[in-house]
């Protein structure tokens, strides 16, 4: 009977201990390994914290040090504990960042230039006086002479001009005067190019069948066209309180205005037909952006009275919004608010400056392989500054969202950058790898005149292994919506995970008038 009970003591040992190893030590082993998981998981979102922390303190050379456990609980003496291994992650991953910056603006008007010659062909006897002599406030040409010079400084302000030409040639003249009188009188084409600089200047040009082109910069200048003319005249004026008289018939005439209380009088001519342009802007109160102006208030126009002339007028860039008509034509005219641009801000130099930030491969992601022998093999990974899970087979989740906040016109996002190799640890014990703060690159717009270049975009260009995981976050927010794509071959996008599988390059292009963007460099070492 002993010999009996021993044996069935026996087989109800084995049978207890077939029972453990094929249905509790399992359970109990599964157990442990998913609560290795959810540690491993807080330990890589407690570094995530700690990095993001750091950066913000901008304290260089401050440390983080986060422990993650590779080994999950062992249940001895019939089973280990399931190792893990703490690896780089993808090498060709990385965060990109790209903007264009405009600005700071600043008003630089034409400075004119040293004084130069020929002002007429060489030794032409019709020219008045003979060259090679230096040129005076006077010259006088029969023939088809050539007079191009910069004035620059050869003559004092309040000086008389006069420049003839009888006998068809060509005017290309830059003066620099103020409280002058300025006479320019051509006969054919090629025509005249005037340029004049200063303020308080009677400008007369006088014409036959010659093409015009003037320019005039300062205040208080008067331009007045005289004779008769097929034109065209193309006229630009940047100044305040300045007038342009046309006494010339049959011409036809663009004028473009830059300022504020000008005045355009068409005269009494017939047969003409002009289109003013008043563009508002202010040169004499320069800032960092173009200075519009109300000049539909302040600037005037003339009746034009001759048979068969027409006359139009538009007003651009006004901070004036209303209706009118141009007195004695009955024409009407509308304004609306409108925010000019760079290009139309006359002797305007604005920076255009692209900006690529955030580093490039690899970026800072590290991996957490999980090598579970009684739940199914996953990996825990810093990301970009994201903490993501995925499992093979899976769909890969965000459980720790990056820095980043965008409401559609306001973008703020933190970019980590990791130089040096992640070392690789596996096995069962605890890995700990130390991350130094190198430096931290804030770019915050607008600042000190810069801005993001009107009508640009910020681009942000993630290249990633877990691109569903990412899709999702950004689906989740609702002012991104249609703001980003995803490109990759088979699964990247939107599919299933498989380690060492194709990565995903997903783009945000984001209008924003506003950004706060934070770089932050960690070397990486074993502590």
């Amino acid at each position: 009977m002993s010999a009996v009970a021993t044996i069935l003591g026996l087989l109800l040992v084995v049978t207890f201990i077939a029972n453990y190893l094929t249905t509790q030590l399992p359970n109990q082993m599964s157990v442990n390994d998913l609560n290795h998981e959810v540690q491993v998981e807080n330990q890589v979102g407690r570094l995530a914290a700690q990095l993001t922390a750091v950066a913000q303190s901008g304290v260089t050379g401050a440390t983080v040090s986060q422990p993650i456990t590779l080994g999950s609980d062992a249940s001895p003496p019939f089973a280990a504990s399931d190792s893990g291994v703490l690896s780089p992650g993808n090498l060709s991953g990385g965060f990109k960042v790209n903007f264009t910056l405009a600005g700071p603006s600043s008003y630089i008007p034409p400075a004119g230039g040293p004084q130069g010659g020929p002002y007429n062909s060489a030794n032409d006897p019709t020219c008045v006086p003979i060259p090679p002599s230096q040129p005076t406030n006077s010259i006088t040409c029969s023939g088809a002479s050539t007079i191009i010079y910069n004035f620059t400084g050869s003559l004092a302000n309040q000086a008389s001009y006069s420049l003839t030409l009888s006998g068809g040639g060509v005017v290309r003249v830059n003066i620099i005067s103020n409280h002058s009188t300025i006479s320019i009188t051509g006969s054919s084409n090629p025509g005249i190019t005037l340029l004049v600089l200063g303020s308080n200047d009677s400008i007369s040009v006088v014409t036959s069948s010659v093409p015009e082109n003037i320019v005039i910069v300062g205040n208080y200048d008067t331009l007045s066209f005289t004779g008769s003319s097929s034109g065209p005249e193309r006229v630009l004026i940047v100044g305040n309180h300045d007038t342009v008289n046309n006494v010339a018939s049959s011409t036809t005439e663009v004028a473009s205005i830059y300022g504020s209380n000008d005045t355009f009088n068409p005269g009494t001519v017939s047969s003409s037909h002009f289109s003013v342009f008043f563009n508002g802007f202010n040169p004499l109160t320069p800032s960092a952006t173009c200075p519009v102006d109300n000049i539909s208030h302040s600037d005037t126009v003339g009746a034009p009275v001759g048979s068969g002339s027409t006359f139009a007028v538009t007003y651009n860039n006004t901070v004036y919004s209303g209706s009118g008509t141009v007195s004695g034509t009955g024409g009407s005219w509308a304004v609306t608010y409108q925010i000019p641009t760079p290009f139309a801000c006359p002797f305007y130099s604005q920076v255009a400056l692209p900006i690529p930030s955030g580093g490039s491969p690899p970026g800072a992601s590290l991996v957490v392989h999980l090598r579970n022998t009684y739940a199914t093999a996953a990996e825990v990974a810093f990301d970009q500054g994201a903490v993501v899970y995925a499992q093979p087979g899976g769909i890969p989740i965000l459980i720790d969202k990056p820095l980043f906040s965008y409401t559609g016109s306001a973008l703020s996002l933190g970019v980590p950058v990791f130089r040096g190799t992640i070392p690789s640890e596996s096995g069962v014990g605890t890995a700990d790898q130390m991350f130094r703060l190198v430096t931290t690159n804030t770019f915050q717009f607008p600042v000190n005149g810069f801005t993001l270049l009107a009508g640009s975009h910020v681009t942000l260009t993630l290249r990633t292994p877990y691109g569903p995981a990412w899709m999702a976050y950004f689906g989740s927010v609702s002012s991104l919506a249609g703001l980003f794509s995803c490109q990759g071959v088979g699964a990247a996008c939107s599919g299933y995970y498989e380690p060492g599988g194709p990565l995903a390059t997903i783009t945000l292009s984001l209008p924003v008038t506003s950004l706060h963007l934070e770089v932050a460099v960690f070397a990486v070492s074993l502590t």
